[in-house]
């Protein structure tokens, strides 16, 4: 990734988001806490990715973590962190919307939309509209995400990344 993206990514993250939304009923005291807490995580996990800081990330994401990819493969941390060193989660800018937060104990998902600009790929430059779930739970004092779902809308997430869908050629 060049530095500029990266910066731009940063960015991005620090300006950009605005979450905003429901909030769901709670059984947990402190709900508002735990959100703020997730956004907080969320915003760091942002500027972990663009920044390449594994170390963060190993902090903020369950070694048991597993996502769900836009690309249509279902992914362990191992594998995102790969795809981050091959630059496949490289941004130019993300834009996230929260709509419903809920916490149920241990556990907390929100729920929501973005919009990203990949720096490269066959979609790079792009405005892309994708729909996420991502499940945290706490561990100890910390709330560590345990995982993510994202899927693309109106398009192959497939073909975002180079591996298009062939039961969806025309």
């Amino acid at each position: 990734m060049k530095v500029s993206s990266a910066l731009m990514m940063l960015i991005a993250l620090l300006i950009v988001p605005m979450r905003s939304g429901v909030h769901a009923q709670t059984s947990m005291a402190g709900s508002d806490d735990v959100r703020s807490q997730i956004e907080a995580n969320n915003h760091a996990v942002g500027r972990a990715i663009a920044t390449r800081d594994f170390e963060t990330l190993q902090k903020l994401w369950s070694p048991e973590m597993l996502v769900n990819s836009p690309g249509n493969k279902v992914l362990t941390r191992a594998q995102v962190f790969d795809s981050i060193r091959q630059d496949k989660l490289a941004y130019t800018s993300v834009r996230t919307t929260t709509d419903a937060f809920l916490v149920s104990k241990d556990v907390a998902v929100e729920l929501g939309h973005e919009v990203v600009v990949m720096s490269n790929g066959p979609m790079a430059g792009k405005p892309l509209s994708r729909r996420f779930t991502d499940v945290w739970q706490k561990t100890g004092a910390r709330w560590v995400q345990i995982a993510r779902q994202a899927t693309y809308i109106g398009i192959d997430g497939g073909a975002v990344y180079g591996h298009p869908d062939p039961t969806l050629a025309h």
